[in-house]
C-alpha cells in the first residue's frame, strides 16, 4: 500500500514524536547557577540555584545535593570544612530541607518524604556557608571551588559559577576546567567585570553525568585575613575530634588500669627461695601445676597426666602401651576411706568407670573430652581465689571502659575514609606484639638479669622489626589518613589484653606456696652433682625418683629428673649395687621394648599421655553455630560534590 497526501504527513508526525520522546522524558539538570561570595575572613556564602527536569524516575519527592567536608591540608593530612544549611527553596518557596552527616560529607535532601512531585521542571535554590575553602601560597592566595562537582547522576546542560570577591579585591589570574574528576579540559569561557571584583565561567557545552566545573581565581596577599591562632586552634579540634576522644578515652582506660593494678594487681613481694626435696604441705602435683601456672594450661592436661602418674605412683592404677595409644586401668587397690586430691579423684573415677580401663584414642575422643571438663570444674571450683586471683571484674570494667570511649569516638568524632580496615592490621600487629612480650617476661622472671635480657632482646626486635621495614613501611603510614585515632583505637585494645596478663595477682597464701613450689622446681631441674651438694639433700633411689616425677611432669622438668635418675643409675650399676636392667616401674607396662634409653622413655611419658590426650579430642564442626603536584583538573577544588534524586 502506498501512502499520499494527508497520511504520510500524520505518520511523519508520529515518528517525531516518538524520536522525541526518550529526550523529553530524560530527566536532567537544565541549568546549574553558582554563585559565590568570598568574605574577607575567608568564609563563602554560597547560593547554588538548580533547574531540574523531574519525570518521577530518579526525582520523585525532590532533588538532594552531596557537600564533601573533608580535604587534604598542605601536609597532606585530612582535614574538614565547616558547613551551615542558610536557606532552601523550590521555585521561590521555602522546601523542606534536612541536612544528614555522612563522615566525610554532608547530604541535604530537598523535599518531603510523602509529598511526590508531579513531572516537569522545577527550580531549586540552596544558600549555605562553608570555611577553609581559600587557599594560602607564599605569592598569592586562591580561590579554586568545584562549583558543581563531579559525582551528579543527572546530565547538566549548562553550568555557571560566579565568584564575587571582597571589596578592593581584583582578580589575578583565572582559570576552569571541565570533565570528569581529574580531566583538564576547558570547555568554558570566562568574563570579569570591569573592577576585576567579579568573574564569570560558563561552561560551552553539556557536562554529561559524573562531569563537573571547577573555577581558579587568583587574589593578592592580605585580601583574606589569615586564620587566627584561634581559627587554627578552632580547627584543630574540628579535624582531630574523633583522635582527640580515642586518645582521651586511651588515657582514661590506662589510667584506671595502673591504679587498679597498684590497689590490687601488685604482686606480695617474693620470700627467699629454698631449695626442697619434698612437695608443700597438701599440694599434689596437679595443684602443683595450677599454681605456677596461675591456672591450668593447656585444657589441664599436662596436669592430668600428672595426676595420673601420682595414682600409678600410689598404685591406684596402670599405665599399658604408651605407643600410638595410652590404656589406664585401675588396680585392685582401695580407695575408699582414702581422701584422695580433687584432681586425682576425678581422674580415677573416669578410668573406673570404664571397665577396660581408659584408653586415651581418638575412637575415645568424648570420654577423654568429658574427663578434660570434669577435671577443670573440679580444679576451678575448690582452687579458684584460692592461690591466685585473676581480678576479672577489673578487667570487665575497664573493657566497659572502652567500650564507651570506641562508641563516643565513632558518634561524635565521627571518623570518615577507611579507618575501620586500617586499625585491624594495627590490632594484629599489636596484639601479637603484646602477648609475645607478656609471656617473654613472665618467662624470663622479675630478676635483675631477667631484666637485662629482657631488655636486649626487646633492642634486638625493635631493630630488627625497623630494619624488616614493619615500623617503617612509609606507604602503610602515608595510607592512615588519621594515624593518631588508629594508634589511639588499637591502644584501647592493647591495654585491655596487657592488663588482662598483669592485672591479676597472688594472694599471700599463693605467693608463699609459689615461692616453695620454686624450691621443688630448682631441685628437680639442676644437675645431679649440684643436687648432690646440697645439705641435706636424700639420696637418689627409684622411690625418690617416682615420688617426685609426677611433680616434675607437672613444673615441665621432668627431663632433667629423668637425666639425674638415669645418670645415678648408671652410677649404680657400674659400682655393682644394682643389677643391670633391674629397674622397671611396677605401675607401667611396655617401659623395656624399643632401643631408646631409659630416660628419653621416661621423659616422654608425661608428654606422651599429655599429647595423647590432646589428639584424642573430637574435632570441631563447621556447622556448628559461632555466635561468638600536576597542577588543576576538573574535581581539584574546594566544595564539589554531586547528587541525585530522591
Amino acid at each position: 500500500m502506498i501512502l499520499r497526501g494527508p497520511a504520510l504527513g500524520l505518520l511523519a508526525a508520529l515518528f517525531a514524536v516518538l524520536a522525541a520522546f526518550p529526550l523529553a522524558a530524560a530527566e536532567e539538570i537544565l541549568d546549574f547557577r553558582s554563585a559565590v561570595e568570598v568574605r574577607s575572613d575567608g568564609d563563602f556564602i554560597v547560593t547554588e540555584t538548580i533547574r531540574v527536569r523531574a519525570q518521577g524516575q530518579e526525582i520523585r519527592r525532590g532533588i538532594y545535593r552531596d557537600f564533601p567536608t573533608a580535604f587534604e591540608d598542605a601536609e597532606g593530612g585530612i582535614a574538614a570544612t565547616g558547613f551551615e544549611l542558610i536557606a532552601a527553596r523550590r521555585d521561590g518557596l521555602t522546601e523542606t530541607a534536612r541536612v544528614e552527616d555522612g563522615g566525610n560529607f554532608v547530604r541535604i535532601y530537598l523535599g518531603q518524604a510523602d509529598v511526590y512531585l508531579d513531572p516537569g521542571v522545577y527550580t531549586y535554590e540552596l544558600t549555605y556557608r562553608t570555611d577553609r575553602q581559600v587557599r594560602f601560597f607564599p605569592d598569592h592566595d586562591e580561590v579554586y571551588w568545584n562549583a558543581t562537582g563531579t559525582a551528579w547522576i543527572f546530565p547538566i546542560r549548562s553550568a555557571t559559577a560566579v565568584i564575587h570577591l571582597p571589596d578592593g579585591a581584583r582578580a589575578g589570574q583565572t582559570a576552569a576546567y571541565t570533565g570528569p574528576l581529574g580531566s583538564r579540559t576547558q570547555d568554558a569561557v570566562t568574563h570579569s567585570s570591569s573592577d576585576g571584583s567579579v568573574v564569570r565561567f560558563v561552561t560551552t557545552r553539556p557536562l554529561g553525568p559524573y562531569e563537573g566545573l571547577s573555577v581558579v581565581v587568583s587574589l593578592e596577599k592580605g585580601v583574606i585575613h589569615p586564620p587566627t591562632n584561634g581559627q587554627k586552634l578552632s580547627w584543630f579540634v574540628r579535624d582531630h575530634v574523633a583522635s582527640l576522644i580515642a586518645g582521651a578515652g586511651a588515657l582514661l582506660v590506662l589510667l584506671y588500669y595502673v591504679v587498679a593494678w597498684a590497689r590490687i594487681g601488685r604482686d606480695p613481694p617474693k620470700g627467699v627461695i629454698v631449695p626442697r626435696w619434698d612437695a608443700p604441705a597438701g599440694v599434689s602435683p596437679a595443684l602443683a601445676h595450677y599454681i605456677w601456672n596461675r591456672g591450668l594450661r593447656h585444657q589441664g592436661f599436662p596436669a592430668i597426666s600428672a595426676s595420673a602418674l601420682n595414682l600409678a605412683v600410689g598404685g591406684y592404677i596402670e599405665f599399658e602401651d604408651i605407643a600410638e595409644t595410652v590404656t589406664l586401668r585401675a588396680t585392685a587397690k582401695r580407695s575408699e576411706g582414702v581422701t584422695l586430691p580433687v584432681g586425682e579423684a576425678t581422674v580415677l573415677n573416669g578410668v573406673k568407670s570404664r571397665a577396660d580401663g581408659l584408653t586415651i584414642s581418638e575412637a575415645n575422643g568424648e570420654a577423654v573430652a568429658g574427663l578434660g571438663r570434669s577435671f577443670r570444674q573440679a580444679m576451678e571450683r575448690e582452687h579458684r581465689e584460692v592461690y591466685y586471683r585473676h581480678n576479672r571484674g577489673w578487667i570487665f570494667l575497664g573493657m566497659a571502659l572502652s567500650v564507651a570511649a570506641f562508641v563516643l569516638t565513632v558518634a561524635l568524632g565521627k571518623p570518615g575514609g577507611q579507618w575501620l580496615a586500617a586499625l585491624a592490621p594495627a590490632l594484629i600487629a599489636g596484639g601479637i606484639l603484646t602477648v609475645a612480650a607478656v609471656q617473654m617476661a613472665q618467662r624470663w622472671g622479675t630478676g635483675l638479669a631477667s631484666k637485662i635480657r629482657f631488655a636486649f632482646f626487646g633492642f634486638a626486635m625493635l631493630v630488627m622489626t625497623m630494619n624488616a621495614g614493619l615500623m617503617s613501611a612509609q606507604r602503610f603510614f602515608a595510607s592512615l589518613e588519621d594515624p593518631l585515632l588508629i594508634g589511639a583505637l588499637a591502644s584501647l585494645l592493647l591495654l585491655n589484653l596487657l592488663f588482662f596478663f598483669i592485672l591479676g595477682a597472688p594472694t599471700t597464701f599463693g605467693r608463699k606456696r609459689t615461692d616453695e613450689i620454686e624450691g621443688l622446681r630448682h631441685y628437680l631441674s639442676v644437675a645431679e652433682e649440684d643436687r648432690l651438694n646440697m645439705a641435706g639433700a636424700p639420696q637418689m633411689s627409684p622411690q625418690h625418683f617416682e615420688t617426685l616425677l609426677p611433680y616434675a611432669v607437672a613444673l615441665d622438668v621432668e627431663k632433667p629428673w629423668a637425666r639425674a635418675f638415669e645418670t645415678w643409675l648408671a652410677s649404680a650399676v657400674a659400682a655393682g649395687t644394682v643389677a643391670a636392667g633391674s629397674y622397671a616401674p611396677g605401675w607401667y607396662r611396655g617401659l623395656n621394648s624399643g632401643n631408646q634409653s631409659f630416660g628419653d622413655k621416661i621423659t616422654g611419658l608425661g608428654h606422651s599421655l599429655s599429647d595423647s590426650l590432646t589428639r584424642s579430642l573430637p574435632a570441631p564442626k563447621s556447622s556448628s553455630s559461632g555466635f561468638s603536584s600536576g597542577g588543576g583538573s576538573s574535581g581539584g577544588g574546594g566544595g564539589g560534590g554531586g547528587g541525585g534524586g530522591w
